[in-house]
């Protein structure tokens, strides 16, 4: 009995690990998000005020007026789903809630690792686990991805697993970044449109 439960006990431990990695990893996606989305909201706001700057000093520009004013709404349009896109994500808040998971699951795992082997209260540790993932929003699939990477291969022929685990990771974490890109190419589109389209005085 002592020994089933032990490996009962074990078994937590590792769940309880595994879910503090990716709790970690969570909130560090979170905090990435935060600055890539303020990153993008300033540059599309730089883009947005070059326009009336250079109406306002006199460049000539070879575009007409309606495809500039088209330029200005589609950018102004952009900065108010980033701000409200920042505002409603609350990225810094989930963030922070994750650390603060990871650091309880911690506590957790100290605990469980300083239980003797005959520790017959198993049940009452399954509630506590629980008890403290119930308070937090649970993790995306792709930080539980890049948790298992921590485990590098000790074979060769484990090595093709891995590498399939690594591109998936990846492909998932860049493909939530894939409207940061986007947006990132178009202003920087209108940038060079700008600039290639003042005439020489």
């Amino acid at each position: 009995m002592a020994e089933l439960e032990d490996s009962k006990i074990k078994e937590l431990l590792r769940r309880t690990k595994l879910t503090t990695k990716s709790r970690y990893r969570a909130s560090e996606r979170f905090s990435t998000h935060q600055k890539v989305s303020q990153w993008t909201v300033a540059f599309i706001s730089a883009a947005l005020i070059f326009i009336p700057l250079f109406q306002a000093y006199g460049v000539e520009l070879a575009i007409p007026d309606q495809l500039l004013n088209s330029f200005q709404s589609i950018l102004a349009v952009m900065v108010l789903v980033y701000s409200l896109l920042l505002g409603q994500e609350n990225f810094v808040s989930r963030s922070e809630a994750m650390h603060r998971n990871g650091v309880e699951l911690g506590r957790f795992a100290r605990k469980l690792r300083g239980l003797p082997d005959d520790y017959e209260d198993y049940d009452n540790l399954v509630e506590e686990y629980y008890g403290i993932l119930e308070k937090y929003e649970n993790h995306k699939p792709v930080d539980y991805l890049f948790t298992r990477l921590h485990d590098k291969p000790l074979e060769w022929s484990q090595w093709p697993e891995y590498l399939w685990l690594w591109l998936r990771a990846h492909f998932f974490q860049w493909l939530g970044y894939t409207h940061y890109i986007a947006a990132s190419f178009f202003v920087g589109y209108i940038f060079y449109y700008l600039f290639t389209n003042i005439k020489a005085s």
